[in-house]
């Protein structure tokens, strides 16, 4: 079975889940092959990005939305820094496109996953299926309609309590003793189609958003492989919770103090410096 991988350079936790994933002794095991990986590079300066940045800026509270940049910016200038001076076994962090060479997958990287260019690419591989990790886009009917067998996607949150933006953050806001990975078919909509297999991990006090993100996405990549040896095997499940979570989106200023008032962090100094 062919797949491409849709993900972001955002999340620095997307590059520990498609490690996860791509390093799984079961790909190779049943036949799963990672055709392509398309990247949406979220800090180029294109006008598409400007704009978008702008918009993201007027939704959130700036201090919030900065800090997750920077955060996310410092953590890619690491690991920029890290592929030339550390050895690979003591690393933790892995560029997206190391990750693709290693994996001799074809990378590309584009502005948006929904541009022709990604479509071309796409369709040019000729996917059985089309996985979405840590992506920060909605994908258009165009996109969806590329691969024979469907899209799936790998949300890192239980979709019955949360669905959207900032998964760390409203698990810990909201005081969740547990949160977790989703794989799910992807529909036009967010986060909504049926899902295929879920499991929790538990939320500690101690948690940081950024460690939240980490259990989410390692779980999430493991979670990926065995989504994808169920489709090939035709024993997949498809089903619909029961109840399903409100979209989430940017916290407000109001969910913002709260969020600090209880002595909770988005990182430590220890998620900053470490690789």
């Amino acid at each position: 079975m062919k797949i491409v991988l849709l993900t972001s350079d955002y999340h620095v936790t997307a590059n520990i889940g498609l490690k996860a994933f791509l390093e799984h002794p079961g790909l190779k095991k049943h036949n799963i092959e990672v055709v392509g990986i398309v990247m949406a590079n979220q800090f180029s300066f294109g006008k598409k990005h400007l704009k978008r940045t702008a918009y993201f800026f007027k939704k959130a509270n700036f201090a919030f939305l900065a800090k997750n940049i920077i955060t996310n910016v410092w953590k890619k200038i690491r690991i920029s820094v890290a592929r030339y001076i550390i050895p690979n076994r003591k690393r933790e962090y892995f560029g997206i496109d190391e990750l693709a060479k290693t994996h001799n997958a074809p990378f590309l990287e584009v502005e948006s996953i929904n541009s022709e260019k990604a479509h071309s690419f796409i369709r040019e591989k000729k996917p059985d299926l089309m996985v979405s990790c840590f992506l920060l886009e909605i994908l258009k009917k165009e996109a969806l309609n590329i691969p024979k067998k469907g899209s799936i996607n790998v949300h890192p949150a239980l979709v019955q309590k949360h669905r959207g933006a900032f998964s760390a953050f409203w698990a810990i806001a909201k005081k969740w003793n547990k949160s977790g990975a989703t794989v799910h078919y992807m529909t036009e909509g967010v986060d909504d189609g049926d899902v295929i297999v879920q499991k929790h991990f538990f939320v500690y006090p101690s948690d940081t958003m950024y460690t939240v993100n980490k259990k989410a996405a390692r779980l999430g990549g493991r979670l990926l492989v065995k989504a994808l040896i169920n489709i090939k095997k035709n024993r997949a499940r498809r089903f619909q919770m029961k109840k399903m979570a409100k979209v989430f989106s940017f916290p407000n200023p109001a969910e913002l103090k709260g969020f600090y008032s209880q002595g909770k962090s988005m990182f430590s100094i220890k998620d900053i410096f470490g690789l």
